[in-house]
């Protein structure tokens, strides 16, 4: 496993390394003229409309007219971009109903791979197969022959471009983390939680002792940015809760959720939430609802990233709502989960992508060539660098080695960030690759971006827990693994499910054991059958 660098070089050497990764050739700004494709080749004399659906894209176009950055790529591919617009709390749900009316974009982002929604999809022809040849996109094809990667493939044919959110497994150490209040912590006297019952009282102080000082019952104890960070909370009492992966037990791969190690977790997630740790209104929050609640300055912990972006999001919370006390006073990063009885913490580790893009049948092999134009120049070096600084010659300047920032700036004298400039980004900077491991860079242009004392916290807090704590013990191989029945899997949601014990009165360990059983009408002992038959045939089990 990769272990992360963090000697003090210069932010055009990390660029590169990350283009290693990523890229398969550099390419020039001056080598495709407008209207000629990047390394896809070909004069595309004919304009094509690409409709497109991501995650960020409802931020992405405001005013066409004033984006110099959207106006030059449209020009350089001779496309007009037509957005479709998703946000993260309604995307599985329109993609459902698009595809079944066929209506979906001809690019859009979704993250089922290896799930029956993908494999029916393939089989019903919905979404395209990508050109067996990949050679006129270089980073196109580097990117489908990682070891990851490679495997994903369906009669050998690549369905989707993985979209790479860091290089290697330890770097994703900041995806699962609480964010709390410091001032919180020291006006009631608390230190850093270690034990289930130390966060369980923390988070209890906060709810209930009055930590504003207003002399009112109007705090909450611990929010969440998404569903998807509420069951890392316990992931002390069960690590692989961090990351929702397979476990063996008793030399059978099973998935986490169907562990007698649940019966413990469902009776601490009741607790939280009867005793008023967790947030009351957690069951019907929407996706970054919570940011937004603990920017207002009633919540003392929300369970999120603690990347530079993450802790952005949150400054920009806070800052709307508290003028006269700066977030990064009053933020601390604790671990999001308390110390496993066996003395070590867990943290959070996963295959190096997260989500995927996808290709409506629809789309003709002219259009796909487009696209793929696109692709490409969107995972070189040259985009990499334009996502940090912005339009060369413009927002900034290079001599040799040494990039100098020459962004317009606010009227507090600061520069303009790259996504206030070009809202854009919001859909480019992503659409083909995260890429964050960028944001961990210590740089001009990430303190410029996140600010330089959040950005030290994050990167402080990687290279601590990066050594200090064990990543849960993931097969990546078994993850990434297909079977048919495991396929059928993804119709579970256990963490509805546990939404449902912690808001009940029922026996919770009882109503999780009638849950798992009812997993068996979805096929679970029949999936745990073919994936360890997988595991041995194939030599999985390293």
């Amino acid at each position: 496993m990769q272990s992360v660098r963090w000697q003090g070089k210069s932010v055009l050497i990390a660029i590169m390394i990350l283009a290693l990764v990523i890229t398969g050739c550099t390419r020039k700004a001056g080598n495709s003229d407008a209207g000629e494709g990047g390394s896809g080749g070909g004069k595309n004399g004919k304009k094509l409309d690409i409709s497109v659906s991501f995650f960020n894209i409802g931020l992405a176009f405001p005013n066409r007219e004033t984006d110099e950055y959207l106006k030059q790529l449209e020009s350089k591919f001779n496309v007009r971009f037509v957005d479709k617009v998703i946000s993260y709390s309604d995307y599985k749900e329109k993609y459902q109903l698009w595809s079944a009316s066929g209506e979906l974009p001809d690019v859009f982002s979704h993250d089922i791979i290896n799930s029956e929604t993908y494999y029916s999809w393939i089989k019903q022809g919905i979404i395209r197969a990508l050109p067996d040849d990949l050679s006129p996109y270089p980073n196109v094809a580097k990117v489908l022959s990682l070891d990851e990667t490679k495997s994903l493939r369906v009669d050998g044919k690549a369905y989707m471009i993985p979209r790479l959110t860091y290089r290697d497994y330890d770097t994703w150490a900041m995806e699962r983390s609480l964010i709390v209040r410091k001032d919180w912590m020291e006006k009631l006297g608390i230190a850093d939680p270690v034990t289930y019952d130390d966060y369980l009282n923390m988070l209890k102080a906060f709810a209930k002792d009055d930590p504003d000082g207003n002399g009112k019952n109007d705090t909450v104890g611990l929010t969440f940015r998404s569903a998807a960070m509420l069951a890392p909370i316990a992931g002390g009492t069960f690590p692989h809760l961090l990351n929702s992966s397979w476990v063996k037990e008793n030399g059978t791969y099973i998935p986490y959720y169907a562990s007698d190690k649940m019966k413990t977790v469902v009776k601490q997630m009741r607790q939280l939430f009867t005793e008023g740790a967790i947030d009351p209104d957690f069951a019907i929050m929407k996706t970054n609802d919570g940011i937004e609640k603990f920017g207002q300055g009633k919540v003392g912990a929300i369970s999120m990233q603690a990347t530079p972006n993450g802790l952005a999001k949150l400054n920009a919370a806070w800052s709307k709502y508290n003028k006269d006390t700066k977030f990064e006073d009053i933020a601390h990063i604790i671990p999001v989960t308390w110390q496993s009885d066996d003395g070590n913490r867990y943290r959070y580790t996963a295959v190096t992508f997260w989500s995927e893009s996808y290709f409506s049948a629809r789309v003709n092999d002219e259009k796909m060539d487009r696209i793929l134009q696109i692709y490409d120049y969107l995972l070189s070096d040259e985009f990499i660098r334009d996502k940090q600084y912005g339009i060369e010659g413009k927002d900034y300047t290079i001599e040799g080695e040494k990039i100098t920032i020459t962004r317009e700036k606010n009227e507090e004298g600061e520069f303009k960030t790259i996504g206030s400039l070009y809202p854009s980004f919001n859909l480019f900077g992503s659409l083909a690759a995260w890429g964050q491991e960028l944001e961990f860079v210590e740089s001009e242009v990430n303190n410029i971006a996140y600010g330089e004392k959040l950005s030290r916290m994050s990167r402080e807090g990687l290279k601590q827990r990066i050594a200090e704590h064990v990543p849960v013990p993931t097969n990546y191989q078994l993850e990434l693994l297909y079977t048919p029945a495991k396929s059928k899997l993804s119709a579970i949601n256990p963490t509805e499910d546990l939404t449902r014990v912690m808001l009940s009165k029922e026996d919770p360990v009882a109503m999780w054991e009638s849950i798992v059983a009812g997993y068996e009408n979805k096929g679970l002992s029949q999936a745990i059958q073919e994936v360890n038959e997988a595991v041995r045939e194939q030599g999985l089990d390293k």
